[in-house]
């Protein structure tokens, strides 16, 4: 049974997230995918603005397909022949990589690869598993890198540090604040927030930070802060607010 927090595709079959918000279409969903999965590929994989508009209209599956062709430049392959002499700087694990992916249907020629075709390389590697297509992301992660990306930009003057579970920043005039992050449908009247509200009960408790966010997707309901008391940091300096991040510059 596949894990509720993985989201992606196998082969033709997707798992998408549930609708909320403005996602209430297969279409804006992918196209979703699309946008987060670029925080978490970096410079070996981007999905243009245009290509994420185009992509999303067809399966996640045929979306990489041809992202790896199009990365795919044969300027950089060659046909091994015996007596060939150059100097093309042979990339081993970049070359097996290719092959795999490029034989998985036919018997083709071997190719050998050049370093240029690494971010190809990586991305193959990445969504062909077992000869079969196949990428499931943790959504927590794609969320956490979503929100990391915005907070580098928003605070461009102060130090951002990714910890993993949350992120802090930090400054020679600010204080420091910290923000967990994690991907929940939030209630407003009855809000799930048990485990990243104690993670953060035990930061205050160690002095480490006194102003944190719970940051969450924005949704229908969850669309302002929401101020959160504990009654056993009553005599202490704190601030606890869940904070709504809204997804929706993913689709414009």
């Amino acid at each position: 049974m596949l894990n509720n927090n993985l989201i992606g595709f196998y082969e033709n079959q997707e798992y998408l997230p549930k609708d909320f918000d403005e996602f209430n279409s297969v279409i804006k969903l992918r196209q979703l995918f699309l946008n987060l999965s670029n925080n978490i590929f970096g410079c070996s994989c981007q999905f243009t603005k245009y290509e994420q508009n185009r992509l999303a209209k067809h399966p996640l599956k045929d979306a990489f397909t041809y992202k790896i062709d199009r990365l795919m430049p044969f300027s950089f392959i060659k046909v091994w022949k015996k007596q060939n002499k150059n100097n093309f700087k042979l990339c081993i694990n970049s070359t097996k990589i290719i092959n795999n992916y490029l034989n998985s249907d036919s018997n083709k020629s071997v190719l050998i690869s050049n370093k240029n075709l690494l971010p190809v390389a990586k991305l193959i590697s990445h969504c062909f598993i077992n000869n079969k297509m196949q990428l499931l992301i943790d959504k927590h992660l794609l969320f956490h890198e979503f929100v990391l990306k915005k907070i580098k930009k928003l605070h461009s003057d102060k130090t951002v540090i990714d910890l993993g579970d949350s992120i802090c920043i930090k400054s020679e005039n600010f204080v420091g604040l910290k923000i967990y992050t994690s991907w929940k449908d939030i209630e407003v009247k009855k809000p799930n927030i048990k485990d990243e509200l104690e993670d953060a009960i035990k930061s205050i408790k160690k002095g480490e930070y006194y102003q944190i966010y719970l940051a969450y997707p924005k949704n229908n309901e969850f669309t302002k802060q929401i101020p959160v008391f504990v009654d056993e940091l009553k005599n202490k300096e704190y601030q606890i607010k869940a904070i709504p991040y809204s997804l929706r510059s993913t689709i414009k």
